[in-house]
């Protein structure tokens, strides 16, 4: 509805093309409302349908596998499972490289894990990253934090241990510029990639 109480039919008829395209409602809503790129949202839904069918059939998990990182700022966003960009400004993060054997030693129990990336509550995550890895695509870095004096990552769980699980040795992460100094303390194998 518009300020009047009209009900604005540009706006409705943009957001059910959109939805024709293959976006749920709330993508569509923000694609319309100019948050999200529809080129953009469009090849994701895309990609999420051709990630369940070639997951429901794959019966051969990979056994070898080479993580690939997407390390773009203006989809550091990604990282958190597709919020918004709005909500995570790119000049807000800085890329470091660390260990993954130490990051695995520091982290908080919450984001630790006792079971496999191909475990059946982690199977549905994991597909969708190798599906992009299998293709040469890259998926963006975790984010870390610091949380009493251990690592925490606050976006990118599964695409860590995954990485792991396929013999990652050294890897990208996010960080917030204020939290840089505190992140690099507690990982002595931790340097920047970036200014």
């Amino acid at each position: 509805m518009n300020s009047t109480g009209v009900e604005d039919v540009t706006s409705t008829d943009e957001v059910n093309r959109l939805i024709g395209l293959g976006l749920d409602k709330v993508t569509a809503m923000a694609v319309a409302a100019g948050k999200l790129n529809e080129t953009f949202e469009v090849a994701r839904a895309q990609e999420r349908r051709d990630v369940e069918r070639w997951c429901k059939d794959m019966n051969n998990i990979p056994t070898d596998l080479e993580a690939v990182w997407d390390t773009e700022p203006s989809r550091i966003y990604l990282a958190f499972d597709g919020d918004n960009p709005e909500d995570h400004p790119t000049t807000d993060f800085t890329l470091i490289e660390a260990d993954v054997s130490e990051v695995d030693g520091m982290l908080t129990y919450i984001s630790s894990r006792d079971r496999g990336p191909w475990d059946e509550p982690f199977k549905a995550k994991s597909c969708g990253i190798v599906y992009r890895w299998v293709k040469g695509l890259g998926v963006t870095p975790p984010v870390l934090t610091q949380y009493k004096q251990q690592i925490h990552i606050v976006g990118g769980v599964h695409r860590f241990h995954l990485a792991k699980h396929y013999g990652t040795t050294r890897m990208p992460f996010l960080v917030r510029r204020a939290e840089l100094a505190t992140v690099m303390g507690l990982l002595r194998t931790a340097t920047t990639i970036d200014s």
